[in-house]
C-alpha cells in the first residue's frame, strides 16, 4: 500500500511541475515547443507579426517621349504595414494607340527608338525580353538584367554572365564575363574568371584581362599586375607599365611610389614631379615633397 501510495505521489509532482513549467506561455495541455509559437521567453518584449493593414490602388498612363503611336496604362498598388513600412507594386500594359494591348502584366517597361522603329524593353515573370512594335519577340535567351546603355546596344545578364547585344539580339559582347563595370560612355572594365581588362562597347580589347585589379583614378584607370603598379587611359592607352609599387590619389594629383620614393602625375597622368621625393603632402592646396629628412620644398 505504501509503494502505491509513493508512486502516485511521485506523478503527482511531476504533473505538478509540468503545469508550472507551461504555465509561462498560459498553456495548461502545451507541448513546450515554445520557440516556433511564443518565442523563446528569454526577452521581456515579445515579437509581433507584421500584418497588412491598409492597401492604396491607383491607376496612371504614361506616355512615350516622342511617340504617338503607343501608351502604357500602369497600376500602382501601396500596401501599408502594421510596423509602419509600405510597399509598392507596379504592374502596366502597354497599348496601341487605337486602344488594343500590345504586352501585358509587365514589371517594368523601357520604350526606345533605333533608325524610326520603336522597341519594348520588358521585365517581366521575373525576366527580361525585348519586343518591337508589333509585338513581336525579339530576344529568346532568359536575361535577368537588361540595361539600355546607348542606341541599339543592350547590357545584359544571362546564366551569370554579363555580355552586350544589340536590339535584335545579335550579341556583341560575347555573354562569358562575371562583371561590366561601365567607366565613361563606351568603356567597360570586364572581370574574366577572376581577373580584370579593359574593353569597348564592340568587344575591341583594349587591355588584356590578366589583371588582379583595375580601378578608375580621374581621368586614368590603375591596373595591379602581379603585385605591382601601372596607369592607362581610359581607352586603355598605356601611360605607366606596372612597375610601380603603390599608385593613388592625392587630392587631384596622382601620387607613384617606386624603391621607396615619390613623384606626382596630374590626373590625366602628365608626370608633374620626378620620382624623387620621401614623402609628398598637400598644404593649404600647395604641393610640397620632402628630399630629406622634414627639408619640405615647393614642388609646384
Amino acid at each position: 500500500m505504501k509503494k502505491i501510495l509513493s508512486t502516485l505521489l511521485v506523478l503527482i509532482l511531476s504533473c505538478s511541475v509540468a503545469v508550472a513549467k507551461c504555465a509561462q506561455c498560459g498553456h495548461s495541455n502545451c507541448n513546450h515547443n515554445h520557440s516556433h509559437y511564443h518565442g523563446n521567453h528569454s526577452s521581456s518584449s515579445e515579437s509581433h507579426p507584421v500584418y497588412l493593414v491598409n492597401s492604396n490602388h491607383r491607376q496612371e498612363e504614361v506616355k512615350f517621349q516622342n511617340c504617338d503611336k503607343h501608351y502604357a496604362i500602369t497600376d500602382i498598388t501601396t500596401n501599408y504595414y502594421s510596423d509602419g513600412t509600405q510597399r509598392v507594386y507596379t504592374n502596366s500594359a502597354i497599348y496601341n494607340s487605337d486602344g488594343t494591348v500590345l504586352e501585358s502584366d509587365c514589371q517594368s517597361l523601357k520604350h526606345t527608338i533605333y533608325e524610326d522603329n520603336h522597341y519594348f524593353l520588358i521585365r517581366k515573370n521575373k525576366g527580361y525580353k525585348i519586343i518591337d512594335a508589333q509585338g513581336q519577340q525579339l530576344t529568346f535567351r532568359k536575361y535577368t538584367k537588361m540595361e539600355e546603355i546607348k542606341p541599339n546596344r543592350i547590357l545584359v545578364r544571362h546564366d551569370k554572365k554579363y555580355g552586350i547585344i544589340d536590339l535584335k539580339e545579335n550579341v556583341i559582347v560575347p555573354l562569358k564575363y562575371q562583371d561590366l563595370e561601365q567607366n565613361g560612355e563606351n568603356i567597360f572594365i570586364a572581370k574574366l574568371n577572376g581577373y580584370y581588362g579593359i574593353i569597348d562597347i564592340e568587344n575591341n580589347i583594349l587591355v588584356e584581362p590578366d589583371c588582379e585589379k583595375i580601378k578608375p583614378l580621374y581621368d586614368t584607370m590603375v591596373l595591379k599586375r602581379y603585385h605591382k603598379y601601372g596607369l592607362v587611359k581610359a581607352n586603355g592607352e598605356k601611360i605607366l607599365s606596372p612597375h610601380y609599387d603603390k599608385i593613388k590619389k592625392l587630392g587631384e594629383y596622382i601620387l607613384v611610389k617606386q624603391d621607396k620614393k615619390y613623384g606626382v602625375l596630374d590626373s590625366e597622368g602628365n608626370f608633374v614631379s620626378e620620382i624623387i621625393y620621401q614623402d609628398i603632402k598637400l598644404e593649404r592646396n600647395k604641393l610640397k615633397g620632402m628630399k630629406y629628412k622634414n627639408n619640405w620644398v615647393d614642388i609646384l
